[in-house]
């Protein structure tokens, strides 16, 4: 490599170094003064999230900068190569730092609302199906005067893969619903953490706790400016999510650094609740057993069911199929939809007397099939007159059919709110059921080939009556663990240990 090349380079390295180095000083200074206050602490945790946007120094990036330097000769892959290790030690250690002072400054942006009233929430929403989780909670505190709610539609990409998109959708839907929201559709996802920073939220509430289905800006890490609550999207029944062998009670399921960041875990069941404890990461506190929200707002659809599809010769026997996304023996392996869409056309078209609505898992046609494959799939479901899908709120779905076939997992809980058939068509290789999954497990029809499963429908039409009502009191039994309702006992555990932060605060 030419001197003045490899020393142009290097000049640049050294002199951004130095700035980090005079920036990160004085921030360091101010967060060990614990004065920051106000617009001060904002602007502070924003300087830090920028530098550590800036030193995210790529291999293009270096190749740029060498590119730029004038002179003849062209610096070569392993100059360049040794040149990046450098920058990349560097930028790790430098990056580890921001990362340190920025959670300081975040913490002290967070205390800023402790024991103020009203509480604003702020209720990022990616998926409108997973909403009903979170829909109680955001309407008891629209009635409570000690609340301030906010709702937010984020794109989204699921299971971590493709672009970010979908927000117009969510968007679409709570306009339909008549809920007022703001919408973060910008692409640069930290242009929209600015604005949920300016907001001062002191409570966060995300809809899952993985981090890679949403934008960067809105990972655990970037969200501890504020008091993270988690309410469980779904009853946490699975041992593990992939692979032969592990615990019982799986970590991607109780321990992620989103529920150890979380300052609020509310716990559907006493089991879920001791699942969270013993991973012994967190103050055994935080968790708190609240019951499922979701299954309380499932409870307020019955008897207001509404089905999809025109009857013009009279009530038929309404089947929900539900398809999972785990196709294959890879993951959590529960899918069987690629083994038996075919079956289930032909079903469909020869048992005009049943109708069937396909309430799809989000993931399965927008990550698992490609568009190509779903769109193709869609179009011969939709064109037959007794088939139909739906892919948001289900809530009133479920209340108006008959039964439903399912392989997947969530649905195992939630389905016996509405006293009906469930028939659980096993893979015969998903991973095991933890627990609390198993005594689900407990309250199916279990079938295994789809010669079994279009028998027991056929069953089930023709007056089988239901014999799992006892299994089924027991599901419930866990899942209902308190005699309040789920959203009045998050509201009260929020509003009290807000005021408790700000009275110890203020002592």
């Amino acid at each position: 490599m030419d001197t003045s090349v490899s020393s142009t380079i290097a000049d640049r390295v050294t002199s951004l170094s130095a700035k980090f180095d005079a920036i990160e000083e004085k921030l360091g200074a101010l967060a060990e003064s614990q004065s920051l206050h106000g617009e001060i602490q904002l602007e502070v945790v924003k300087l830090l999230q920028h530098i550590q946007m800036q030193q995210q120094v790529s291999l293009e990036q270096l190749g740029a900068i060498a590119e730029s330097v004038p002179g003849e000769e062209v610096v070569s892959k392993k100059d360049l190569a040794a040149l990046e290790a450098v920058i990349t030690h560097e930028g790790q250690k430098r990056a580890l730092e921001t990362h340190v002072l920025k959670q300081s400054a975040n913490l002290a942006l967070r205390d800023a609302t402790a024991g103020k009233m009203p509480v604003r929430c702020a209720f990022l929403v990616h998926s409108i199906p997973m909403w009903d989780a979170l829909s109680d909670v955001y309407g008891a505190m629209v009635a409570d005067e000690r609340f301030d709610p906010i709702v937010i539609s984020l794109n989204s990409t699921p299971l971590g893969r493709g672009a970010y998109e979908g927000e117009d959708k969510v968007s679409a839907a709570f306009d339909a619903m008549g809920i007022p929201h703001l919408r973060f559709n910008m692409d640069d996802s930290y242009a929209a953490l600015d604005i949920l920073k300016a907001l001062r939220p002191a409570v966060i509430f995300r809809q899952q706790q993985w981090d890679t289905p949403l934008p960067p800006a809105f990972h655990t890490a970037e969200l501890t400016f504020a008091r993270i609550c988690v309410v469980p999207y779904g009853t946490n029944i699975l041992s593990r999510f992939g692979g032969n062998s592990g615990p019982e009670i799986s970590p991607l399921a109780f321990d992620q650094a989103y529920h150890r960041a979380a300052w609020r875990i509310f716990c559907e069941t006493e089991m879920t609740q001791s699942y969270y404890r013993s991973f012994a990461h967190s103050d055994p506190s935080k968790f708190r057993l609240s019951g499922y929200p979701k299954l309380s707002s499932l409870v307020k659809c019955k008897g207001k069911g509404k089905w999809p599809l025109p009857e013009p010769k009279g009530r038929t026997f309404r089947v929900v199929w539900a398809p999972h996304y785990s196709l294959g023996k890879n993951g959590v392996g529960f899918g069987v939809f690629n083994l038996i869409f075919s079956d289930m056309i032909e079903w469909a078209r020869e048992q005009k007397d049943i109708q069937f609505v396909l309430k799809p898992h989000p993931a399965l046609f927008s990550s698992v099939l490609g568009a190509e494959q779903a769109a193709a799939f869609k179009k011969i479901w939709n064109a037959m007159p007794n088939c139909a899908i739906e892919e948001q709120l289900y809530g009133q779905l479920f209340d108006a059919s008959d039964i439903m076939v399912t392989d997947g997992v969530s649905f195992l809980t939630e389905y016996h709110v509405f006293n009906k058939p469930l028939i659980f068509f096993d893979s015969g290789h998903h991973v095991p059921f933890n627990p609390l999954g198993k005594v689900a497990e407990a309250c199916a029809h279990r079938v295994q080939t789809f010669a079994e499963l279009k028998k027991a429908v056929i069953a089930y039409k023709n007056g089988k009556s239901w014999d799992k009502e006892k299994e089924v009191s027991k599901l419930l039994d866990i899942l209902r663990p308190n005699t309040d309702d789920p959203a009045t006992t998050i509201l009260n555990t929020i509003a009290a240990d807000i005021l408790n932060e700000g009275a110890k605060h203020n002592a």
